[in-house]
């Protein structure tokens, strides 16, 4: 019966302590997760925010929205104006072509 009681503590000695381990290594785990996560997720914005695809696809869009612009009435105009205004305020203008990044400074300005 000692033999018994002995091997049974052991046993629930051993499962708490693999339920210890592993509960342990998951913490760990966690934290590493939300200390790296962050990082890792910085580094995928700014590569994909310098990849050829997504500058491309900008200037696409503002060339786009500059014929709109152009061919718009006044009261289109206006809407136009802060939609462009609203959607390129994050995009590094130096990226622009010559002609779109003047179109946007005029726009910024107020001169159209």
């Amino acid at each position: 019966m000692k033999d018994f009681i002995e091997s049974a503590v052991v046993a629930i000695g051993t499962l708490f302590l693999i339920c210890v381990v592993v509960l342990g290594l998951g913490f760990i785990s966690y934290k590493g997760y939300e200390f790296y996560a962050p990082r890792y997720r910085a580094v995928e914005n700014k590569v994909f925010k310098e990849s050829e695809q997504y500058n491309d696809g900008m200037v696409r869009d503002l060339e786009n929205l500059q014929l709109e612009y152009i061919s718009a009435d006044q009261a289109h105009k206006d809407v136009m104006k802060a939609i462009i205004l609203h959607r390129f305020s994050v995009y590094d203008e130096n990226r622009l072509p010559y002609n779109l990044r003047s179109f946007y400074i005029q726009l910024r300005e107020g001169k159209l």
